[in-house]
């Protein structure tokens, strides 16, 4: 599957910590802080993906055509890692 018809996306993983330093099971929050995150940015397309075994959630926004033209040389890669199912962004 190729994001953003092949643009590069913002992306950001997000875990949850318990205070005994323990990664916890908590999509929800993560989701909420990954889109916190990003806001500002990207397009109006993302993909989420909650990873069951690692406890980490990975949120990838559409970078917009603008933002690639001002987005240095060499610094925007083709995301090659695994998402979750397109949907419109959340606000």
């Amino acid at each position: 599957m190729r994001l953003n018809h092949g643009m590069p996306v913002w992306h950001v993983s997000v875990s949850v910590w318990s205070r005994r330093y323990e990664l916890v099971n908590a999509p929800n929050v993560a989701e909420r802080e990954a889109v916190k995150a990003l806001r500002g940015v990207g397009g109006d397309r993302e993909w989420w993906l909650w990873n069951d075994t690692t406890n980490i959630g990975h949120l990838r926004v559409a970078v917009t055509p603008q933002e690639f033209e001002q987005i240095p040389c060499g610094t925007a890669h083709h995301d090659a890692g695994e998402s979750g199912p397109e949907r419109p962004r959340t606000r």
